[in-house]
């Protein structure tokens, strides 16, 4: 266990490196008007947090900057709600959004993950949700030019699925008398059913209409689509901008780690916090350098996804944790 002036002291230097990206001084802790005692006693307790692995030094001349288990320590019993006033402006632009109700679900979560990253930074990775308990509404064709039909796949919770039909396959009447067995014989069946279902329609369908088969195969291609969860990744070249990455080997270790991992290889399911931290060696040896925020939310009880922010180990602990907490919330009121 630290004292609370030691506590004082590693609050003060995470956040300060957090804002500037330059190792903080004695000097620069002495400013702080919380702390009444010496620049000598301030250089102790610096020395006994860095025995502890809370802190470290880029070089021996120069001051400190928080190790990973510093950071740790700071998230797990230091910080605290943020106040900033653009936590409010990105409040209130992710609100817009889930206000929309012109918006499918997953557009809704894209589009948040997208102002996230534009707002920190950062990148944003999007999981799900997974539609496979979602049940099908309707399908509707919309003409898109004089050869190409799109019919358009809606879920009852607004997930959404295309498949172009051409016309020079299958005529525009037996497209439209196909959609129509389709609703009135699917509507309220599991996506995760369609499969099974759609393939049992065929004998009905090859006595109406001549390319039946054509049909029958365009709609199962569609419904594999909806099989896998929505995963989607953004702001890669607003990371760049953090001077953690000027390094090209860092580049390199970003961009392996988000295009071959997932949050949830790292999200511990015993954990009940909504909103969980890892930093440095948490994510793997070779990721020493980078932290990553991740909420799980929930559409249904058997409908998960993820949002995740990834960034250097230096980034915004407060403002994303909080951020994303709402998000949650938001969306568990919303579309829970």
């Amino acid at each position: 266990m630290l004292t609370k002036r030691q506590e004082q002291i590693l609050k003060i230097i995470v956040e300060q490196y957090i804002k500037t990206g330059v190792p903080v001084s004695s000097k620069a802790i002495l400013t702080n008007e919380n702390l009444n005692c010496s620049s000598a006693t301030i250089r102790n307790e610096c020395v006994m947090l860095e025995e502890q692995e809370l802190l470290e030094k880029a070089h021996s001349s120069s001051g400190r900057i928080p190790a990973t288990k510093g950071y740790r320590y700071y998230v797990d019993k230091l910080m605290s709600q943020s106040e900033e006033t653009d936590i409010l402006i990105l409040k209130q632009r992710i609100d817009q959004i889930f206000n929309n109700r012109d918006l499918a679900i997953s557009e809704v979560i894209n589009q948040t993950s997208t102002i996230l990253s534009e707002m920190t930074k950062l990148i944003s990775i999007v999981i799900g949700p997974n539609v496979k308990e979602d049940t099908l509404k309707r399908i509707e064709l919309l003409p898109l030019s004089e050869e190409n039909i799109l019919a358009i796949i809606i879920t009852n919770n607004g997930h959404v699925e295309n498949k172009i039909f051409n016309i020079k396959e299958i005529s525009l009447n037996d497209l439209t008398l196909a959609i129509n067995i389709f609703n009135n014989r699917l509507v309220g069946t599991k996506i995760s059913e369609m499969k099974e279902k759609v393939s049992l329609l065929q004998p009905i369908l090859a006595k109406q209409i001549k390319q039946a088969e054509y049909v029958i195969q365009g709609f199962i291609n569609a419904l594999l689509n909806f099989s896998k969860p929505l995963s989607s990744t953004h702001g890669v070249q607003y990371m760049l901008e953090n001077p953690e990455f000027n390094d090209l080997k860092k580049v390199k270790t970003l961009v392996k780690f988000i295009e071959s991992q997932s949050p949830w290889s790292y999200f511990d399911k015993l954990n009940q916090e909504p909103v969980q931290v890892k930093i440095g060696e948490e994510l793997g040896k070779s990721n020493k350098d980078m932290a990553m925020i991740t909420t799980t939310f929930k559409i249904n009880d058997n409908d998960q996804g993820q949002i995740a922010v990834v960034g250097p180990k230096r980034l915004e602990y407060e403002k994303i944790t909080e951020i994303l907490n709402w998000i949650n919330d938001t969306i568990k009121n919303k579309f829970g």
